[in-house]
């Protein structure tokens, strides 16, 4: 049975990225915070991060582990596109050898910024439609010993490093009592949920899905983690289904206490909405907690509410099509 991340391997990890993991600031946002009913909102800048996305945190962490015990591993990654620049960054810090799986509908802004970071040591190789293709793929490396898999969420040691956003916010904000959170395969709110509630046991945890790729939410509606069709969205940074036998299921279950859907219209006002009042570049999977909170989602009102904008990584052709609308 899969391993399942404690408050002990957050404390490790806070103390391995640092050097590493910027320490982003909470951004008040009173129009937010006005259009939403909430009491307050501040908006953690994961954007930041020198990748330009939260990735690097769990992906930091769990190469560091692998490069102490196993550093002539060859390590394989799966990603749409911020895990592996991430992976690819840690690899190159640690001086270890690394395939990047992409799939062919990867953002192009994510794949040049891949590409810049190709050497006879890191190779990017675009393979499958989408993410379910591409981490079958590595898995299958992985069993068949070819590569060591960094896997995009489904990894304790990757769980752990995410998990430090949480004790960010909680230390710079004490009163903070509610959380918003995108879901892509759950291991940013796996590891979110992890620390904040056993800080702080009353937060609310909100996680949002786009409702092109609703996998979580289907999961907390019916119980049900079977693939499902997805359909083409802005937050390609959360699109696709999630692994069924992936420890951020139950995680998510015992941690989360409600998962919202935002469409495609709102999740690019959300971006628009990013530029006009917090001169802020999102891409669309990281503007999802800002859709829900103006769309009045997750019973936020009255609350003091965190919002994660966990990356920037958009394509200029994207991002200039969703502010001329």
């Amino acid at each position: 049975m899969a391993r399942y991340p404690l408050i002990s391997d957050v404390l490790a990890a806070r103390h391995r990225l640092a050097g590493v993991a910027l320490r982003t600031p909470l951004e008040p946002s009173p129009t937010l915070a006005d259009e939403s009913g909430s009491a307050e909102v501040r908006l953690k800048l994961e954007l930041l991060q020198p990748t330009g996305a939260f990735k690097l945190r769990g992906a930091f962490n769990k190469v560091a582990l692998i490069a102490a015990e196993q550093p002539e591993a060859w390590l394989v990654t799966a990603s749409s596109g911020n895990h592996g620049i991430a992976v690819a960054s840690a690899a190159v810090r640690h001086g270890m050898r690394l395939t990047v799986l992409v799939p062919a509908a990867v953002s192009p802004a994510k794949l040049e910024r891949l590409r810049a970071l190709e050497s006879d040591r890191c190779v990017v190789e675009v393979f499958g439609r989408d993410s379910d293709d591409v981490e079958h793929e590595a898995r299958r490396r992985h069993d068949e010993g070819i590569a060591t898999y960094v896997a995009p969420y489904s990894d304790p040691d990757v769980i752990a490093g995410q998990a430090t956003v949480a004790v960010e916010v909680l230390e710079d904000w004490p009163e903070c009592d509610a959380l918003v959170v995108p879901i892509g395969g759950g291991g940013l709110i796996a590891g979110i949920g992890l620390w904040a509630k056993a800080v702080r046991p009353g937060l609310r945890l909100i996680g949002v899905q786009p409702s092109a790729s609703p996998p979580m939410y289907a999961y907390f509606e019916s119980g049900s983690t079977k693939p499902m069709p997805i359909a083409p969205t802005l937050a390609d940074g959360v699109a696709g289904n999630i692994e069924r036998d992936s420890i951020t299921w139950r995680m998510a279950k015992q941690l989360v206490d409600e998962v919202v859907l935002v469409d495609e219209e709102q999740i690019a006002d959300a971006m628009r909405w990013a530029v006009h009042n917090h001169q802020l570049v999102v891409e669309g999977s990281g503007a999802l907690p800002i859709a829900a909170l103006r769309a009045g989602l997750g019973g936020l009102a009255g609350r003091r509410v965190a919002a994660v904008l966990t990356g920037r990584n958009v394509d200029v052709g994207t991002l200039q099509s969703v502010l001329a609308r």
